[in-house]
Parts: structure tokens; C-alpha cells; sequence
């Protein structure tokens, strides 16, 4: 499933019309529709639409769900038509903290960097970013060079209107740097998203239950790609049973040190560091595989000194 600079926005074009219109919003929907410019170009907006937590689905439909996992408060709509001219929308969605705001954006980082917010891509007409708590998409329904000019002027808007940058995940800093593929880094707490990104199990053997903080991170290697699991628990004893539980359904063959090697002939190694639970996947040997759990528990223990 795409965020909603993929098919979600495609697909919310045509049911924009659904949803509560923002002259019945609160306090908090008229703080974010100020972020949103009123104009770009030739392009004037209409009425906005307002959606929270419970309503997305009205707008999103199933899509709405990526956005729920994430924790989303709130997201306001705004339409911009041009006679003649392909329409443009934008969403602005309050996720109520930066971590999550960057966590949704991760969801899909296809396209180019353009530099507008903490993070960007623009592909095919649609630009999204975030900055601070807040995670913004414009998509105008046909690219042209004057459509793709309003997209990311009313991005550049938006971003320069949003106050303050906001802080990114604390596991970031845990990530090993070499070979690290940073711009496909991915931050999440499901594990039907875990799957999308890369898949584990047909049901949640690492205990996240919509409550841990993960980070997937691909690095490169001579052999391929390997992919770097760091989940982090509410507690010691979630982790404990989230390990336990993993260890068994996914590697019980295992010994200690937690290492194996599977039909593909790729290795999977685990670990714990007290709530945080570390999983090599698809690395080239096992003692690549090592080595990142090690150089993964240095830099916790490092930051735990600090």
C-alpha cells in the first residue's frame, strides 16, 4: 500500500467531494488550513474538507489505515482548480509528533528530492513531505510543467509556513553508517506496514502491536541487499516475550549466538538489548550478519552512557 503520494491521492481525487466541510471544523483544523495558501498561480481554492482519526476512511478509504497506523489527528483538504488547468490538492495531516510525521513519509520515498521541508520526493505530479509534526502531499491530477510549478510552490508555502522543524526518531542514531541506504530507511509500529516493506510473518511475531517504534534500513552489500530490523518496546518484559516469541517461529533452529542460515542461503541473526530487540535479515554471511548486531549494541550502549 502507497501513502498518499501514490495511488491514495489518486484514488481520493475523485471522492474529494465527501467529508465534513472545514466551516465545521474546531480550533486545531483552522490552525493547520492556515498553513495552506489560498492560491497558486492561476489556481484558487474552494472549501476545505476536514478529516480526523475516525473519519479518514470517508476520504482514504482503506488507504486510510497507513495514516491510523501512524497515529494521525488530523488532516485538512484543499482543492485548487483552474479552468482549463488540471486540478491540484493538497493535505496537510497534524500527526502529532515529528517521529511519525517522518514515519509516514518514509512510507514511500519514490522520486526525486526537492529540497522543500525535512524530507521530500515529487514523482508524477504528486510532491510529499514533512516537517515537524506535520506530513503534507500535493498532487495535481495531470503533470504538466505549469501543474508541477504550482505543486511545488504550494509545498514551498506550506513548509515555510510550518513554524519549526521538529526532531526525527531516536533509533535513527543507532543505525550503523556503513553501507546504509539512508534515503529508504523506514520508521513504523505494525507489522502489517513491517510486511509491506519487507516481509516477516502472516502475523505479528514480533509482538509490536501498533505500540513499538521500528526502523527498517537497508544496506547495500556485494551480495545484495540486507535489511537491519531495530524494534524498540514500551518495556523490558514486552521485549523479552517479543524475542521469545520471534526466535521461535521464525529461526528455531538457533543456537546461541541467535544465527541462521536459510534456504536461500542467506543469514538471519538476532538479538536483545534490554527493550530493544536488533534482527539481521538476508545478510551475506554470518559474520557480517555479527557484526551488525554488535556494532548495533555499541551504539546503544554509547548512547545509554550519555
Amino acid at each position: 500500500m502507497k501513502r498518499a503520494a501514490g495511488f491514495i491521492l489518486l484514488a481520493a481525487l475523485a471522492a474529494w467531494g465527501a467529508g465534513p466541510a472545514f466551516s465545521k471544523a474546531g480550533p486545531a483544523a483552522v490552525r493547520l488550513a492556515a498553513f495552506i495558501p489560498r492560491t497558486a498561480g492561476p489556481w484558487v481554492s474552494g472549501p476545505d474538507r476536514v478529516y480526523d482519526f475516525q473519519t479518514i476512511f470517508q476520504y482514504l478509504d482503506g488507504a486510510g489505515e497507513v495514516y491510523r497506523s501512524y497515529n494521525m489527528k488530523l488532516v485538512v483538504s484543499r482543492r485548487f482548480q483552474k479552468d482549463g488547468r488540471a486540478d491540484i490538492v493538497a493535505d496537510l495531516f497534524d500527526m502529532g509528533s515529528s517521529e511519525d510525521a517522518f514515519g509516514v513519509f518514509t512510507h514511500d520515498v519514490d522520486g526525486e528530492d526537492a529540497g522543500i521541508g525535512q524530507g521530500s520526493s515529487y514523482q508524477a505530479g504528486v510532491l510529499a513531505f514533512w516537517k515537524g509534526r506535520y506530513f503534507a502531499s500535493v498532487t495535481a491530477e495531470k503533470e504538466t510543467p505549469e501543474s508541477k510549478a504550482a505543486v511545488l510552490e504550494i509545498g514551498r508555502r506550506i513548509a515555510a509556513a510550518i513554524p519549526k522543524n521538529g526532531p526525527t526518531p531516536r533509533l535513527l542514531a543507532v543505525l550503523p553508517p556503513e553501507g546504509l541506504d539512508g534515503r529508504h530507511v523506514r520508521y513504523l509500529h505494525d507489522w502489517s506496514t513491517l510486511n509491506y516493506h519487507f516481509y516477516v510473518a502472516d502475523r505479528d511475531i514480533l509482538g509490536l502491536e501498533g505500540t513499538a517504534s521500528v526502523v527498517l534500513a537497508p544496506y547495500g552489500t556485494a551480495g545484495g541487499t540486507s535489511f537491519l530490523l531495530i524494534v524498540s518496546y514500551p518495556s523490558e518484559e514486552r521485549a523479552v516475550r517479543a524475542f521469545e516469541s520471534f526466535s521461535k517461529a521464525y529461526m528455531p533452529e538457533a543456537k546461541k549466538p541467535a544465527v541462521v542460515r536459510n534456504a536461500g542461503k542467506k543469514w538471519t541473526a538476532s538479538a536483545r538489548a534490554g527493550a530493544i530487540v536488533i534482527v539481521v535479515f538476508n545478510a551475506d554471511s554470518d559474520e557480517f550478519a555479527m557484526n551488525q548486531l554488535a556494532a548495533v549494541q555499541e551504539l546503544i550502549e554509547a548512547g545509554t552512557k550519555k
